[in-house]
């Protein structure tokens, strides 16, 4: 007689357990399925911010990718109807996250030459060099340099008070935003409340608050307050390129309405979002927008970015040779106004 083994009998439960229990988390109804999808499609109806400009027709939306839906189709197809409709707003801020993957819409048609790959050889008594800030000074001038990379809470931004304190000793100031995605412009705000002396309005927003897809509250100011302002009046220019993002495209709207700033380089990218996180019942997440945003003067940022004052861009050539033409730009413009 076979000897009864237990252990393998409880092994052999957890796992038909276990297996039940995954399929669960996925869709593996057609009820479940379209059940999901209204969820999904209405989340974005009732929040999306950017319909009108994106110029999409989201009830065709609906229609199309509705009777996609049938008793034959599996997960996987399920999760690809919902990522061809988040890419279908081509809206790097709406996302979605299932078990597996990360799905979002990029554009890599960008000017990755006018990165600031070079500008750490145009730099002196480099100070701080961190993964959100890099700190010096411009060969051969008294001028400052700060990168910042990111506005990441987790960075620590306390070394812009070092340099904020020695900037009435400079001849200017030259602030690198290339290739910055954002985070928190909490950040930025703090930095640039101390550079300015008066309240002033660097921006707006409108978040949409009803069922209608064009519903939005009124316009709110974005206000610059001073906080322990330094005395400075010397020039600073900034420079932008395609990859300053989100966040980082607002660290710009606050810095351009300073009486002594220039921006250099290349237009922003153009995304703003202020995107509300939504979870369906199988626990996939997904991020939609919900706000629009504008400069000072009510452009709308999202697609159009921020353009410079003085445009210029890096050839393949100058890259190669170690050049940075829109650092040594910023380097002439400061030097030509003192």
């Amino acid at each position: 007689m076979r000897k009864f083994n237990w252990k393998h009998t409880i092994l052999i439960a957890f796992l038909l357990i276990s297996i039940i229990s995954c399929q669960k988390d996925e869709p593996n109804t057609e009820l479940e399925l379209e059940s999901y999808f209204e969820q999904f499609w209405n989340d974005f109806d009732k929040t999306y911010s950017y319909f009108s400009l994106k110029q999409v027709d989201w009830d065709s939306v609906y229609q199309a990718n509705k009777r996609r839906i049938n008793s034959e189709t599996t997960s996987s197809e399920f999760e690809t109807i919902l990522t061809d409709i988040i890419l279908s707003l081509k809206d790097i801020h709406v996302r979605l996250i299932t078990n597996t993957k990360t799905h979002k819409y990029s554009n890599n048609d960008l000017f990755d030459r006018n990165s600031p790959a070079n500008a750490y050889t145009y730099l002196s008594s480099v100070r701080v060099n961190s993964e959100t800030l890099t700190i010096g000074d411009i060969k051969n001038t008294n001028i400052a340099y700060v990168r910042v990379k990111n506005l990441n809470p987790a960075g620590n931004f306390d070394p812009l008070n070092l340099v904020l304190d020695d900037l009435p000793s400079k001849d200017g100031f030259i602030l690198d935003l290339r290739d910055n995605y954002g985070g928190n412009d909490g950040i930025a705000k703090k930095f640039v409340n101390r550079l300015t002396h008066k309240n002033v309005i660097h921006g707006y927003v409108r978040v949409r608050n009803g069922s209608n897809r064009d519903d939005f509250g009124e316009w709110q100011a974005r206000r610059l307050t001073p906080y322990n302002p330094v005395d400075f009046n010397k020039p600073i220019t900034v420079l932008t390129n395609r990859f300053v993002v989100s966040s980082g495209e607002g660290f710009v709207t606050m810095m351009m309405v300073l009486p002594n700033t220039t921006l250099i380089g290349d237009t922003t990218r153009g995304a703003t979002a202020n995107p509300k996180e939504f979870t369906l019942p199988n626990g996939w997440k997904y991020w939609v927008s919900s706000w629009q945003a504008t400069t000072s003067t009510y452009q709308l940022i999202e697609d159009q970015g921020i353009a410079p004052n003085i445009s210029l861009t890096n050839t393949v050539e100058s890259m190669e040779q170690g050049k940075d033409l829109i650092l040594e730009k910023a380097i002439d413009v400061i030097q030509s106004s003192n």
